[in-house]
């Protein structure tokens, strides 16, 4: 019942409680055992399915920013190489 409450919640605040990558990853893998065990409403399964896509949207969206500023360091490297000779 406490899960499903939880739920309830608006999308919006769902959306402003931005979670750190690792913590989204969690609550996920949360969610994904959820789902498996089934035995949940129709309501509560639909709610779990939209907070675990807004998760997976944001550890995308995380990830994708991780790898641009690992392109940006490795270039920043590549020109003091070349600065060097």
């Amino acid at each position: 019942m406490q899960i499903f409450l939880k739920l309830k919640r608006k999308k919006s605040d769902i959306m402003s409680e931005k979670k750190t990558y690792d913590e989204a990853v969690i609550r996920l893998e949360e969610i994904v055992a959820l789902l498996e065990r089934g035995g949940r409403g129709l309501e509560e399964t639909l709610l779990l399915y939209e907070e675990g896509a807004l998760l997976l949207k944001q550890c995308q969206e995380d990830l994708k920013s991780a790898e641009g500023k690992l392109n940006e360091l490795r270039l920043e490297d590549i020109e003091k190489e070349l600065s060097k000779d």
